[in-house]
């Protein structure tokens, strides 16, 4: 795929007159590349710039290396090497005093953080990259992109509604069709994710779940157009849930028939769960109570300690429904209760992430 953001950066070298140049814009298309996946690219496009007369290179520009190498390595999945490199190239950033490097590093901290659960630490990058006047377009959808989904997890919605528009600003300042296209899936998933609270709490509004269902859509639709939909399965497996949720359960069925596959293949594990708890009702609604029974045991099986606690609610929510209809009216509410327990659990889990990050910004605030 050749992205907007790639066609930006082969202009620009086109033009290039001096080494510095040359070397900073193949540093961005290495990145570029790592995150469309073309690594063998990367890795030629980093190897270009390294060959480019390294004493005309500014200080900052060649530490900027080690930069672009650790979100190769993160990208290669060794995320524990990846967060050790890109700290200590923030500390050498640091002493050289180059802030728009020392904002690339923390925005990817913040990244790399997020996704190991460290929230303290995820925020605190974040929000010293915002806080800042030196960061470039792509750090700040970096950070906001992170800050945004932590505040999601603790379930501040609006909260990360304000941040993903800030994304959004950013992205479109890049011109970057594969950060537009994660930044439209994260946000569909905001708006699913209010969804599924309400529903859960059954205070659903037929108004937020049609709006979800353009936001999935719209995040398929532009990744088709653009020809990068690294989460196109996601959001039609959520599609899926809130055409369930409309009770169009056929075309929900049709959906997980034809994503749940190739989702497990993606390692997609947790999503797996709950779409299976979700096809298993789809099922038992359309009459076919005996497949219905054995895709949320099917669910049930995968669930383990690590699984959580809102996908071990609708799973064990979705088998109570489906046991109550077969007439095990005694498994039915041990399921029931199980998800009521569940669910309080998932409470406290947000009031956790709620608390972590008032603590972040009390440490930021108090420094």
């Amino acid at each position: 795929m050749s992205t907007r953001l790639l066609e930006r950066i082969d202009r620009e070298l086109a033009a290039a007159g001096d080494a510095a140049t040359r070397a900073r814009l193949l540093q961005d298309r290495a990145v570029a590349l790592t995150r469309l996946a073309r690594n063998d690219e990367s890795h030629e496009a980093l190897a270009a710039a390294r060959r480019e007369p390294q004493q005309a290179l500014p200080e900052w520009l060649g530490l900027r290396f080690g930069y672009v190498a650790a979100i190769q390595t993160y990208f290669a999945r060794r995320f524990a090497e990846a967060t050790a490199q890109m700290r200590e190239v923030l500390a050498r950033a640091r002493e050289i005093g180059n802030a728009a490097l020392v904002a690339e590093c923390e925005s990817a901290l913040a990244i790399f953080l997020q996704r190991d659960g460290d929230v303290r630490g995820a925020a605190r990058h974040a929000r010293a990259v915002l806080a800042g006047a030196e960061a470039g377009a792509e750090s700040r959808y970096r950070a906001a992109l992170a800050l945004g989904s932590l505040l999601q997890d603790a379930n501040e919605f609006d909260e990360a509604a304000r941040l993903f528009a800030q994304a959004r600003a950013a992205v479109d300042e890049m011109g970057d069709d594969v950060a537009m296209a994660s930044l439209l899936h994260r946000t569909a998933c905001l708006q699913a994710a209010q969804v599924r609270q309400a529903a859960a709490r059954g205070t659903l509004d037929p108004t937020a779940v049609r709006r979800a269902i353009g936001g999935l859509q719209t995040s398929i639709e532009f990744g088709e157009q653009a020809g990068e939909a690294p989460a196109r399965v996601l959001d039609e497996l959520m599609l899926a849930e809130m055409l369930m949720l409309q009770e169009r359960y056929a075309e929900a069925l049709a959906l997980y028939e034809a994503n749940l596959e190739r989702a497990e293949r993606d390692g997609r594990l947790v999503e797996v769960t709950v779409a299976l708890a979700d096809r298993a009702l789809c099922l038992l609604k359309i009459g076919r109570a005996d497949a219905a029974l054995a895709a949320a045991r099917a669910a049930q099986a995968r669930l383990d300690d690590a699984t959580p606690a809102e996908i071990r609610a609708i799973v064990h929510g979705n088998l109570a429904s489906v046991l109550g209809e077969l007439g095990d009216a005694g498994q039915a509410r041990e399921h029931a209760a199980l998800a009521r327990i569940a669910w309080d659990a998932a409470a406290h889990e947000q009031r956790e992430a709620r608390r972590l990050l008032a603590e972040a910004a009390a440490t930021e605030d108090w420094r």
